[in-house]
Formats: structure tokens, C-alpha cells, sequence
């Protein structure tokens, strides 16, 4: 508080009625010194807004090729399901911890049936390939206005899994991998990845 100074109220003379105010100069040097500060505080408008169509530029937005709709019948893992009248679907771009990687497999498998509930109506997005060796229908998984796959990457429940000619969102993917590790999210808190599915299949771990 800035030096105080007492001053007799001239109406009464009671030392009860004098007034206390406060010396100004203190207060101005403060609030000089925070004005002079606040250029190099605040961040500069454009660059938050620069940096918030940056953020946005990799999240998927609509589909952008051939579609099928389909009503989710069967969860089989975190990376699959059964859509009638489509028929089984392998999620395209990313791989989820199998069955038998317990617990994280469990984990995946919740995460997406969480976004996918059995009885919902989904879309499918389709690659250049559409189905692979295990006559499999490849696809990207839409629902509620959201692609599945990337909310499983981006979330920290899939890896990124790539398989050309099947690449049309994979660097959307990527970005997504990169933000949930940074972040520790999902399996990645709890070292999820450590052993891949892709080695686990192999049994290398």
C-alpha cells in the first residue's frame, strides 16, 4: 500500500473525522510498470488464431470418398466389428492390442464399442483397396459426425498402422499418434505399446 496520509476534516475539527487517502505516486509507478508489461504477456491474436487452424488441420472432417451405411452387430476386438449388411470390417490405418494382450486388448476393444455400441448406425469410408486378405471389408469407420479410427489413434487406443495404397488420412494419423504419446494418454499411460500387436503376433514379445 502506498504511503498514507491523515488530513483533518475542516468542517468538524473531531479527530474522529479526519480522512485517510492514499498517496498516488507508488500506485502509478505499479501501474505504469504493468501497462509496459503487458505487450510481452499477452500472446499476439494472430498467431492464436494461426495456431488454432493448425491444430484443426489434422483432424478428419467428412469423408472424402464412396460411402456405405451399416448398423453394428458384433465388437470383435478394438480394431474390427460386424456391420450388416457390409459384413466384417477391419478398421483402416490403425492397429489395436489383441485379445490376448490382456489387459490392454480388453481396454481397446471397450474403447471402441464405446463409440460404436452395438444397435448404432455407421458409415463406411472406403480406400483404394477394399478388402484384404482375410476377405475383410477395409474401411473408415464414421459415427456421430466422427471418424473411429482417428478418435482411437488420437485417443491413445490404436497405433498408427499403415498399408499402401490405403493412405488417403494417413498423415491426419500421424499428427494423432504423435499429440497421444506426447500426452500420455490411453494405452500409452499405462505402457500399452510396449510390446505392439504387430510384434505380439509375430510372438517376438
Amino acid at each position: 500500500m502506498g504511503q498514507l496520509h491523515r488530513i483533518k476534516n475542516e468542517g468538524s475539527g473531531r479527530v474522529g473525522d479526519d480522512k485517510m487517502i492514499q498517496h498516488p505516486r507508488r500506485e502509478h509507478c505499479v501501474l505504469v510498470f504493468l501497462l509496459l508489461a503487458l505487450p510481452a504477456c499477452t500472446p499476439n491474436q494472430d498467431q492464436v488464431a494461426e495456431e488454432t487452424i493448425q491444430d484443426e488441420s489434422w483432424i478428419p472432417e467428412s469423408p472424402i470418398s464412396s460411402l456405405e451405411s451399416c448398423v453394428v452387430t458384433k465388437i470383435i476386438d478394438g480394431d474390427t466389428i460386424h456391420c450388416e449388411p457390409v459384413g466384417r470390417i477391419r478398421f483402416i490405418g490403425m492397429d489395436t492390442p489383441e485379445r490376448g494382450q490382456k489387459p490392454f486388448g480388453p481396454m481397446a476393444t471397450e474403447a471402441l464399442s464405446l463409440l460404436t455400441p452395438i444397435g448404432s448406425e455407421v458409415t463406411i469410408e472406403f480406400d483404394v483397396d477394399r478388402i484384404d486378405r482375410y476377405q475383410r471389408i477395409l474401411g473408415y469407420v464414421w459415427a456421430n459426425n466422427e471418424m473411429v479410427n482417428w478418435r482411437l489413434v488420437r485417443d491413445g487406443y490404436a497405433l498408427l498402422a499403415t498399408f499402401p495404397p490405403n493412405v488417403a488420412h494417413v498423415d491426419q494419423f500421424v499428427e494423432a499418434q504423435t499429440a497421444a504419446r506426447e500426452e500420455g494418454i490411453g494405452l500409452w499411460a499405462v505402457s500399452g505399446f510396449e510390446c505392439t500387436p504387430a510384434d505380439f503376433r509375430k510372438k517376438a514379445c
